[in-house]
């Protein structure tokens, strides 16, 4: 019997080193073809919203679903009436679960429906596909399945629209001339579709940005713009590194009296979704605009651009926080006291979590949406808060926490790496420094904030259960050193 294996091994080895020559020598554009996947959204109604989704591919006899998505679960159970075909005949499909679809043989055309009523909950609408009457957002990786017993995931991906009367589609992809839109990637792939959907463009550095809004809103889309330039070229000298292409802000506001305070959004490969509270003063509006996006442009470089493997939302999360709030304060979007109150709050927060001494940050990144949805946010700050203040200190502030993004860029471009490994190299690097991902990050237990901010002129206050960060009144020439290099002016 091992020897039969053996040789049906050596077999195969064979057949797939005599394919990949062949594929070598003689390309075969039609194989390749026939793994790409021709899709066409018809939104049929709007009330219930349902999109009716006619598709052809390669061959499949299983259809898998999204079915949770950042801790949102039962989206499979959007899916409604799966029917595959061929020439001849109409093909039994099984319903076995949420979101799973077997026939009893392989089709290329297979269609069905799903149901996208607007999200109840407000945190759960930049992150899932939904329509509402007036606006919608198709995000390809929760309503298009994964194909075959091996979860085939077809690429390229052309995308066709039937829209109710009036509606356009914007996205980070830009159609051909049948205004056919191709995907490379479906994972993050999002289509913004609605009426009256208005675009502003900016160059930043060789990227071009685009702001894509829909409703109305107290601000000038020339100020929002701006804004955005402004901050993509933050990020460019920051981390030393230019993206190229387009980039789109796809941003809907929330529907009743919202204010600016509420917001939620996600950047996905070249796109940023944002909804917003609309109910505002136009400079109100802009000043929250600018302090969500400082944050959320930032992931265009940082994870989207960075070919690391394995679970580090402490940092592509925490730190990029910590950055973008820094950002804000060189931009004059916040004051200094914005900023050691905003890490004031976070430590509040963090230390309001049950499990606070209890997780590492390996461990919280691992169980992110099961566990510790913000423990990756606030110890991840709070640790980026005490990096860049002791690197600040240990060079006399010809470094800081920055500059470990230019490093991680050139790590990256060799190729890609166990992102816990590269980070843990790059923090532990400097001297002085050795150790610090081991006990911050890798390591549980509480961070002691007060003790630990102290050699930095800083003191923490505690009144009414809530904390506040204060600048001592005497400070040494090597604290004023430090604080100004961070933005204080005192």
């Amino acid at each position: 019997m091992r020897l039969a294996e053996q040789r049906v091994s050596l077999n195969k080895q064979l057949r797939i080193f005599l394919a990949i020559l062949g594929f070598l020598i003689f390309p075969a554009p039609e194989e390749v073809h026939a793994q790409s996947l021709k899709v066409r959204f018809i939104v049929t109604s709007l009330s219930p919203a349902k999109v009716l989704v006619e598709a052809e591919g390669p061959l499949s006899d299983t259809w898998s679903f999204r079915n949770i998505y950042a801790g949102i679960p039962r989206l499979g159970q959007r899916i409604e009436r799966l029917k595959g075909a061929t020439p001849d005949e109409t093909v039994s499909v099984d319903n076995l679960a949420p979101g799973e679809f077997r026939s009893n043989k392989e089709i290329s055309r297979f269609s069905y429906e799903i149901l996208l009523e607007e999200r109840s909950r407000i945190a759960e609408l930049s992150h899932v596909s939904w329509i509402n009457q007036e606006r919608g957002f198709l995000m390809l990786a929760d309503i298009l399945p994964r194909l075959g017993r091996g979860s085939l995931v077809p690429s390229p991906t052309t995308i066709e629209f039937q829209l109710p009367s009036g509606w356009t589609v914007a996205s980070a992809v830009l159609p051909d001339k049948n205004q056919r839109y191709t995907v490379a990637n479906i994972d993050s792939a999002v289509f913004y579709i609605g009426r009256g959907l208005r675009e502003t463009h900016v160059r930043a550095d060789s990227m071009d940005l685009a702001l894509v809004t829909s409703g109305d809103w107290a601000f000038a889309h020339s100020d929002a713009i701006k804004l955005v330039g402004k901050i993509a070229k933050e990020y460019t000298k920051l981390t030393k590194h230019r993206l190229n292409g387009r980039a789109v802000i796809l941003l809907a506001p929330f529907d009743g009296i919202v204010g600016a305070e509420r917001w939620t959004a996600e950047a996905r490969g070249a796109s940023v979704v944002l909804l917003l509270g609309p109910n505002a003063s136009g400079r109100a509006l802009l000043a929250r605009l600018g302090v969500v996006l400082a944050h959320e442009l930032f992931h265009l470089w940082v994870p989207n651009r960075l070919p690391l493997q394995g679970d580090y939302d402490w940092f592509f999360e925490g730190f990029t926080l910590y950055q973008a709030l820094l950002t804000c304060l060189r931009l004059n979007l916040i004051k200094f006291d914005d900023y050691l109150d905003t890490m004031a709050r976070v430590y509040d927060s963090y230390r309001s979590l049950p499990d606070h001494d209890r997780l590492s940050l390996i461990e919280a990144s691992e169980r992110r949406w099961t566990a510790a949805p913000s423990f990756v946010y606030d110890k991840g700050m709070l640790v980026a808060f005490i990096h860049d203040l002791t690197l600040r200190q240990l060079t006399r502030s010809r470094t800081s926490g920055a500059d470990i993004y230019p490093q991680l860029f050139r790590t990256a471009a060799t190729g890609p790496g166990n992102a816990n490994e590269v980070i843990m190299s790059i923090l532990n690097r400097q001297p002085g420094m050795k150790q610090f991902f081991e006990r911050y990050i890798q390591n549980s237990g509480d961070i002691a904030l007060d003790a630990t901010i102290a050699p930095y002129g800083l003191r923490v206050e505690t009144s009414n259960f809530r904390t506040r960060i204060r600048i001592n009144k005497e400070l040494t020439v090597e604290q004023q050193r430090v604080l100004r290099s961070l933005g204080y002016q005192g």
